[in-house]
């Protein structure tokens, strides 16, 4: 495997604000999976101004985080809420710098936001789905065409989107998570359909390791646009063959440690 040696750059940015952080000493891990729970970033940044962290915590902000090397085009790795209570200034043991320590929740609002919705007529579980989502804060990024439906005469969706959600997809077996701020609602029996996908081998990648008995991990360079539930194909001799991601896991800073991702799929059934 092999690292990419130009300058690595990390910046975070608060959209419809004028809040940017870059050009600082920044250390990272995120973590993403395709179950219903909200994807977590912990993120520390060396000798933040008080004002910049300040004008974080005003609001619920919604932050971007973005990486590069060199001067290619920045690309999206982590989008989430700042979780306040998770989020604070201090200054570690054997350390002079200050330390800033951001964590980042994926969806929050999904997780938080209290939603009323009384159907009193003939309703579908697509038609509540899309009703959760649009009530959640959050956007959709993939739903799968055939997705099971089931129809209620009349249905009162209240709490939080979820875990209405949750009631509705596990009968049915949707499998539905939040990656980037975007719901995914992914069909139990939906199939790899031959498009383009990420390719891994030996040359970018390191010796797999396997994770228990149905999990294999891959370990590579830093892969910013990789996300839970995409395909990815694999050319491993030990291993060959197309797979859908379960979880992603980065790691790293830009002040001289090697940028990482570990992509977790299923061994057995190779999803």
């Amino acid at each position: 495997m092999t690292t990419n040696s130009l300058k690595f750059n990390l910046k975070l940015t608060v959209p419809e604000t004028e809040i940017t952080i870059e050009n600082l000493d920044i250390s990272f891990k995120m973590y993403k999976n395709n179950k219903p729970e909200a994807n977590t970033a912990c993120i520390n940044i060396w000798n933040l101004n008080d004002t910049t962290f300040q004008e974080l915590l005003e609001k619920d902000n919604l932050v971007d985080v973005y990486t590069s090397y060199g001067e290619e085009d920045p690309a999206l790795i982590f989008r989430g809420y700042i979780e306040r209570e998770r989020t604070k200034n201090g200054r570690p043991e054997n350390r002079v710098d200050v330390a800033t320590i951001i964590t980042l929740k994926d969806g929050l609002n999904a997780f938080s936001k209290f939603i009323n919705l009384n159907y009193r007529e003939k309703v579908t579980t697509t038609q509540i789905i899309q009703d959760c989502v649009k009530n959640s804060g959050a956007g959709t990024g993939t739903m799968s065409e055939n997705l099971p439906q089931m129809q209620f005469d009349s249905y009162k969706a209240i709490g939080y989107p979820q875990n209405i959600l949750e009631k509705i997809c596990s009968p049915l077996g949707i499998s539905f998570s939040i990656q980037n701020n975007l719901f995914q609602f992914i069909a139990p029996d939906e199939k790899f359909n031959g498009e383009e996908t990420l390719i891994f081998n030996s040359e970018n990648s390191a010796r797999l390791h396997k994770n228990g008995t149905d999990e294999i991990i891959i370990t590579t360079s830093l892969t910013p646009n990789i996300n839970p539930n995409d395909w990815i194909q694999c050319e491993f001799d030990e291993f060959k063959g197309s797979a859908r991601v379960r979880e992603v896991y980065h790691h790293g800073n830009n002040y001289g440690e090697a940028c990482l991702t570990e992509i977790t799929i299923g061994y057995k059934n190779h999803e």
